[in-house]
């Protein structure tokens, strides 16, 4: 089995004032949701999702677990038992910039200090792990209890008990964002509350989490009528990703992909190729009403060092310090280029460990670089 090595980078596109939006968003509910009055106790409201969490949280199932768990977030706040475990859960999952965004909440809305000492201290604990050894989490759909869920907020709406169908329908989102019919159902229940804007924000909020979703598409649409709401983003790389991800979602098709709207935000995207062994974290902020360019920039390092036969250990793009050692399983291997093209530090050594040469290479975006002894 082939090991692939993660580079996580950072990339900012265009200058956003004040937007507090991260792809894969933890639990980024609007302010209605959580203050909107509701008939039932929001714990006795949420209840038929404790013991899918819980048996989730138990099998380790982190997929199944981190919707059930922001959906009870959701109705039961940023403050409760439930975000806590969140945290953990997302954690455990290797989210670590969704734990530490919840956890982050969480210290500003309990009233425990006990909890809320304790919590400071798992987001610096979270803080120190290096994200570049994390891998994208699939998201899942939990539909059974989406409908359910549904199903209790149509009833609610029925009975004009427009608070309570906001939390429910708010839960099935977590739990099956893509079910098709909810966007509208949601969409009318923020008119009946009298907060229209409210729903513009919850629309930008679904194409943060889903912007390649089932109904993006119908989101983007609606959206086009509220001019300068979107951004757009282009995307591209020096050579092919097998498989590209943007918030956690495969992007459909081949690079490069133009001028597709988002909602504005920081993303984070992510290039595997499994052929050449290569994940590429970077990150990109969208702008409303600008587009931003997002590229992949790698090249591939061949391993020609013969008489004797040694491996290579390559620098990352932010530090000279840290070496990734590209192994000799497969002599072509993908390697992250820095931003602003330095050269980086490259080790060679032989397998007795009696020759060992340092020297620093430039690589540019696309290139093939043969490594030999005489080169370094």
């Amino acid at each position: 089995m082939r090991m692939l090595r993660w580079v996580a980078r950072g990339v900012s596109v265009g200058v956003v004032a004040c937007v507090l939006a991260v792809a894969s968003a933890a639990v980024a509910d609007d302010d209605l949701v959580a203050s909107v009055k509701t008939t039932k106790a929001r714990t006795e409201m949420s209840a038929f999702l404790v013991k899918e969490a819980e048996s989730a949280y138990g099998k380790r199932d982190w997929p199944r677990a981190i919707p059930i768990y922001e959906a009870l977030v959701v109705a039961r706040g940023p403050a409760s038992a439930e975000a806590r475990k969140l945290a953990d859960v997302y954690a455990l999952a290797g989210r670590r910039d969704d734990a530490i965004d919840v956890l982050q909440t969480f210290s500003i809305t309990t009233n425990d200090p006990d909890a809320k000492r304790e919590a400071d201290q798992a987001k610096d604990r979270i803080g120190a792990v290096n994200e570049a050894f994390g891998k994208p989490v699939t998201q899942i759909s939990i539909d059974k209890l989406a409908n359910q869920s549904f199903k209790l907020g149509r009833a609610a709406f029925a009975k004009k008990q427009y608070g309570d169908a906001l939390v429910y329908y708010s839960m099935g989102y977590r739990l099956a964002p893509d079910l098709p019919g909810f966007l509208r159902e949601l969409g009318a229940t923020y008119d009946k509350l009298g907060a229209s804007d409210k729903k513009v924000d919850f629309y930008l909020a679904y194409l943060r989490r889903r912007p390649f979703g089932k109904n993006a598409d119908e989101v983007r649409k609606s959206l086009q009528a509220n001019k300068g709401v979107l951004g757009r983003i282009t995307i591209s790389s020096s050579l092919p990703c097998e498989e590209v991800y943007v918030a956690a979602e495969r992007i459909p098709g081949k690079l490069p992909v133009k001028e597709i709207s988002m909602a504005p935000g920081k993303y984070k995207a992510f290039c595997l190729n499994y052929k050449y062994e290569l994940g590429d974290f970077e990150r990109v902020e969208v702008t409303a009403g600008q587009t931003a360019q997002l590229t992949f920039n790698w090249g591939i390092v061949v391993n020609k060092l013969e008489s004797p036969f040694g491996r290579i250990a390559v620098a990352t793009p932010d530090s000279n310090d840290v070496l990734l050692d590209l192994g000799v399983d497969q002599p072509e291997l993908g390697v992250v280029v820095p931003a602003d093209g330095h050269a980086l530090r490259m080790v060679l050594k032989d397998d007795s460990g009696a020759q060992t040469k340092e020297c620093f290479v430039k690589i540019a975006p696309g290139q093939r670089l043969v490594v030999t002894w005489k080169q370094c």
